[in-house]
Formats: C-alpha cells, sequence, structure tokens
C-alpha cells in the first residue's frame, strides 16, 4: 500500500463503516422496505426505474455525484465519490430482480430478529444498500482514494451478455460485486463459466395409428441425445451438463418431427467448458435424424487472478480484525461481476448481505451480518486506495 495508507488506516476505515451501519439499523431497514415495495422484475419497467431514481437520490445524501444512464433495459444508476487520493473503486450490483408483478405487495419486506424477508432482500437490493452505506462511512472520513462509485444495473437476471454500461467501466482498479454472501458467511471468490446450449433433432412425421414405421421420431433421437450429453456432467471437476428444458412433437397422433433440449453447462475454467461443448456437439446423423447445435449463449466466469487473490486475502485480514472471520468459494452462479472480470479487472463478489434462498418466496438476508459487511466494503476501498493491487504499493504497520 501507498506510505499515505496504513493497515491502522484501513482497519480504522472499515469500524467506522460497520458502527455507522450499526447505528443506522432502522434507516437501512427503512429504506430496504421502501426498495421491496417496488416491483422490479422482467414485467416492471416503470418500477425498475423507479428503484434506480430511489438509488441515486440515496446516493446524493451520501455526498457522491449522480446520473441516471437511460438505456433500453431501463435506467443505469452511475454514483460517484469523490476522493484525494488514487484509485478507482467500482461497487457493482443490480436492482432487477425474477418477480413478476404484484409480488411486492403479495409478500412485503418481513422482520423476524435479526432475519429480513422479501422479494430481493438478497438478490440484491439489500447488497446495494450495503454499497450505500459504506460509501456514506467513506464519505465521511479522509477519501484516500480516487473514486469510489456505485453502479447499478436494471437487468442482470434476464442477459447473457454484458450490460450496457461496461465500457465506463473498463479502466477501474478493481470491482466489488455487492451479491449476497453466502449462507455460512462466505464471499464468493470465483465463479463457474457457463452457457446455454439448444440442441434441436429433425426426424420425419408420420400417422402414428396407421403407418409408424415410415416416421423417424426426433424425441427419441433427442433423449438419446440428452443422455450422451449428461453422460458429460462431473467429467471434468465442477462441470455440470444439465437439459433444463425439454419440448418436442405437435400432436399424439403424429411422429415427432422436431424436438429440441436447452443444456445449462458450467465449467470451472473456459478451458473446461469448450471442452465440454466440443464433446455436445452431434457428431453424425443416422437412422434418419440430423441433430445440430442451433445457439449457445455463454457468459465468463471469475476466474483466479494475482488481483483476485490479493482483494481474497485483504478481505480475510479485514474481517478477522472486525471479529467476523470470513472465507470464500467458487459459486456456480453468475454475476455481473463475470462480465467486469472478463475485463481483466481483479473482481470479488459476495458482498452483500449474508442470505440465500434467492429467486423463491423463502428469500431472507441477515440483518446483524449488515455492519461487518459495511465495514468490509469499506476497509476494502480504503485498502484499494492505498495501493493494495499496486505492485510498488506498501503497507506500514
Amino acid at each position: 500500500m501507498h506510505a499515505a495508507v496504513t493497515r491502522d488506516d484501513v482497519i480504522a476505515a472499515a469500524a467506522a463503516a460497520r458502527d455507522l451501519a450499526a447505528a443506522g439499523r432502522r434507516a437501512f431497514l427503512r429504506r430496504l422496505e421502501t426498495l421491496v415495495a417496488v416491483d422490479t422484475g422482467l414485467d416492471s419497467p416503470h418500477g425498475r426505474d423507479e428503484a434506480a431514481a430511489l438509488l441515486c437520490e440515496w446516493a446524493a445524501e451520501a455526498a457522491c455525484e449522480c446520473e441516471l444512464i437511460e438505456d433500453r433495459a431501463g435506467r443505469h444508476v452511475s454514483a460517484r465519490l469523490e476522493g484525494d487520493g488514487t484509485g478507482r473503486i467500482v461497487l457493482l450490483g443490480h436492482h432487477d430482480t425474477v418477480f413478476p408483478a404484484g409480488t411486492a405487495a403479495e409478500r412485503p419486506l418481513r422482520v423476524e430478529g435479526d432475519t429480513v424477508y422479501g422479494p430481493g432482500v438478497a438478490d440484491m437490493k439489500g447488497g446495494l444498500l450495503v454499497g450505500l452505506l459504506a460509501v456514506e462511512a467513506l464519505a465521511r472520513g479522509r477519501r484516500r482514494f480516487g473514486s469510489v462509485e456505485l453502479h447499478s444495473v436494471p437487468d442482470e437476471e434476464i442477459r447473457t451478455e454484458p450490460f450496457a454500461t461496461i465500457e465506463r467501466l473498463r479502466d477501474a482498479d478493481a470491482v466489488l460485486t455487492l451479491e449476497c454472501g453466502r449462507e455460512n458467511g462466505d464471499l464468493v471468490y470465483g465463479r463457474k463459466t457457463g452457457a446455454w446450449v439448444t440442441l434441436e433433432v429433425r426426424g420425419r412425421p408420420a400417422h402414428a395409428g396407421t403407418e409408424p414405421g415410415t416416421g423417424r421420431s426426433a424425441v427419441h433421437g433427442l433423449c438419446r441425445e440428452i443422455l450422451r450429453c449428461e453422460a458429460l456432467d462431473g467429467a471434468r471437476d465442477g462441470l455440470t451438463v444439465i437439459a433444463g428444458t425439454v419440448s418436442g412433437g405437435t400432436i399424439p397422433n403424429v411422429v415427432p418431427e422436431v424436438a429440441e433440449a436447452v443444456f445449462d453447462v458450467r465449467a470451472l475454467c473456459a478451458t473446461d467448458l469448450r471442452w465440454a461443448l466440443s464433446h455436445m456437439a452431434p457428431e453424425r446423423e443416422g437412422d434418419g435424424l440430423e441433430a445440430r447445435m442451433t445457439d449457445t449463449r455463454s457468459w465468463p466466469g471469475i476466474e483466479e487472478s494475482p488481483g483476485g487473490r490479493l482483494l481474497a486475502a485483504e478481505c480475510e485480514t479485514i474481517a478477522a480484525a472486525l471479529g467476523a472471520p470470513v472465507g470464500g468459494r467458487v459459486s456456480g452462479g453468475m454475476s455481473d461481476g463475470c462480465w467486469t472480470a472478463a475485463l481483466g479487472i481483479p473482481t470479488i463478489d459476495g458482498l452483500g448481505p449474508v442470505g440465500g434462498r434467492d429467486h423463491s418466496p423463502r428469500e431472507y438476508a441477515r440483518l446483524d451480518s449488515v455492519p461487518a459487511r459495511c465495514g468490509l466494503v469499506a476497509g476494502l476501498c480504503a485498502a484499494i486506495g492505498g495501493g493494495l493491487l499496486d505492485e510498488r504499493g506498501m503497507l506500514e504497520a
């Protein structure tokens, strides 16, 4: 780290954010209740824009320069806290959810002790508010970084390509992604790379009652293809191959002419993903059937890197100093941190509140994890601003 920032400075910044979050529990809950009360699913574009406006309003109260960036998917939020040092740090999240319109009214925020329930509390409205609290704490202290930015997108749940504003982040020094922490408190040090692969089989239709022998069943051929492809599951460490959707045929008395399956394929690294996709490709036609891959949509993972290792180690150091030790793991799910990691930006994930059961009526987040998570985010910003990722940076005691 730069000589201007010491280990004590980093821990002090983390502790200040933790204490601010602990004292502001009621305010955090009010904001979370407000966000959860807004439907932000695919069918709620106005709700997504409303959530973006709320985030901008709250970020402005924390001394940020705020911008709502219009896009066909909805408004993106960019809130920037200027510092007097070096290093550009992005806190990345999304304000959309998977839940349809009406869910917010059916399942409003519910608090039971230190646990909060509701659509998006973990994935990831709670994480966005953790980021905002960390920014507020940093704004009150010495800003020994170039900038800290909260960037929230409106369509993370439905995309298989980079978010529309990613080019704005290309020169960031680090990305801290605010998806929820794992249920045991782990951070996400890596994410699998993956693809959705459509495999189509075409056969020959015929009357199923009078001349079935003249037909060739695409459904029958697809079943063989599914078994062949799913046999690759586990062939390499961490590799999963799952036929997620299957369809075929028209009406019961016709030998099916067309059938297709969409596979979810995930791997620990891009090399293993390419290997799996090459082995999934049909080798030949036969028995009157034609099988082919018709569509492949892929996304990158967060793979191990020198910068990622430094961020992970610093997380564990700060968390231990705060009395809330953390570990890390590789997740099979994707996040927008995958796209920033693919640009070569050191990226770490799972910095939101501890929670789980995302995308379900049982989604929850732990309120008692919020102070330490805010402290962790703020401490990381101080460390990165102090040169954590700079090869020349040195940490003073």
